[in-house]
């Protein structure tokens, strides 16, 4: 789902909530606007402010799972508020148990995921904690639930003296969220150990030039070690037709719930993944889906450089039933890609934008839904919440021209605003 799938559901309540005990930094506060995520897939060239999401109709969306019935969310509830209220008595193994129940009812669901894995961690179960917390980041696509997951493995590695890895949990739970809670322990932790230097774009996978595609889909889905060894998809994608013939786009699942959308250029040497497209995370949970579509692929020019123009749009649902809230987000994006020419002799993708998003936060009028106190204070106030922001980009002479349309992008988007040299 967004990417992009966003919001701070009922799991982070607990973690939220049951670590405010005595002498600990509190975790956290809640924000009732929610921050941009980071993008990943999305499309076209930006639209003016006053048009945000005008011609962006929603899909419709598969069913993800069967929604659990009344008498089931009643329980899911309960179990939940009993977690918190024995947290909030640090009674901790307790709380544990109450979670483990709500798990039962509504099995992977990340809110309860980060929920238990705050309680093993105040049990001082390091491991439990650990692994509960990951498997959250795994099965939500939130920006604020993974802030708090992050936030909450920060505290595991300071627990196991790994101040690089809190460090870098706290780096990755203040991107997602800003909070002055989790900037007063990085600027803590700095002082003990020297900042790393900010990690290099991610390069891309399986650059060993292969004989075919079918040699490229088996290295982009090898599963990493400890994932499921169960057949991953990974097929060219027959929709939009791309305008050279030397260049497949692969829809390829790269990981557990991950699907990435890679541009493979055939050269003198075989095939080799050139630009990342796109990418969906779809952890199987009821009210969780993304999905990525590619309208258009234009070939275009800027002066004597041929450029190919790929224009990609994630629509991403996320329901939190616990506070009976959910969230729609669209991010569109445009990645310039850049065939051989002149000295340079491989295809390469320098740039990829995201030029627009659109974000809703409402209520989802649950029928029974009654709050108790402890979830009223993780209800988002002021709904519904509308936001979104666009950039243009403007081909040149051998460079493209980023420039900011309408509303405010975040600061790794705003960061993008200038020329980039194709």
């Amino acid at each position: 789902m967004l990417s992009i799938r966003a919001s701070i559901p009922l799991a982070a309540l607990a973690s939220l909530v049951a670590c405010q005990d005595g002498g600990v930094s509190p975790p956290p506060a809640l924000s009732a606007t929610p921050q941009a995520p980071a993008p990943t897939a999305s499309a076209s060239a930006a639209p003016t402010g006053a048009a945000l999401g005008a011609d962006l109709p929603r899909p419709k969306r598969p069913k993800t799972r069967e929604a659990p019935s009344p008498e089931k969310m009643r329980a899911y509830r309960k179990h939940l508020a009993e977690g918190r209220l024995l947290g909030g008595k640090s009674q901790w193994p307790e709380a544990i148990k109450e979670f483990e129940k709500a798990l039962a009812v509504v099995p992977g669901d990340a809110p309860a995921l980060t929920e238990l894995g705050w309680a093993a961690f105040k049990a001082g179960e390091l491991d439990r904690a650990k692994q509960s917390n990951e498997e959250a980041l795994r099965r939500t696509t939130s920006p604020k639930l993974q802030a708090m997951a992050h936030y909450n493995l920060g505290r595991i590695a300071e627990e196991r003296k790994d101040p690089k890895a809190a460090l870098d949990h706290y780096r990755k739970s203040v991107a997602l969220r800003p909070n002055e809670t989790v900037e007063k322990r990085i600027a803590e932790l700095s002082k003990q150990e020297k900042a790393p230097a900010a990690p290099a774009a991610e390069p891309l996978p399986c650059q060993t030039a292969a004989v075919k595609i079918a040699d490229v889909c088996a290295c982009l889905t090898k599963p990493e070690p400890g994932d499921p060894e169960v057949p991953r998809p990974c097929e060219p994608v027959k929709e939009p037709k791309l305008p050279r013939p030397e260049l497949t786009l692969l829809e390829a699942q790269t990981g557990v719930f991950q699907t990435d959308w890679i541009l493979v250029a055939k050269g003198e040497k075989g095939f080799v993944p050139v630009g990342k497209i796109g990418s969906t995370h779809n952890p199987g949970a009821f009210g969780i889906y993304e999905e990525l579509t590619i309208p258009t692929v234009t070939e275009k020019t800027a002066g004597k450089t041929t450029v190919l123009w790929f224009e990609a749009r994630r629509d991403r649902h996320d329901s939190d039933m616990g506070i009976d809230e959910y969230e729609e987000e669209t991010v569109r994006t445009v990645t310039l890609c850049v065939p051989p020419q002149g000295k340079t002799t491989e295809w390469k993708c320098p740039l990829t934008v995201p030029v627009e998003r659109t974000y809703i936060r409402d209520r989802m009028q649950l029928e029974g839904f009654t709050p108790d106190a402890e979830t009223r204070k993780l209800m988002t106030k002021g709904l519904p919440i509308k936001e979104g922001w666009a950039l243009d980009v403007k081909l040149g002479d051998g460079k493209a021209e980023v420039s900011v349309t309408g509303g405010k992008p975040p600061a790794q988007v705003a960061a993008l605003v200038g020329s980039h040299p194709l």
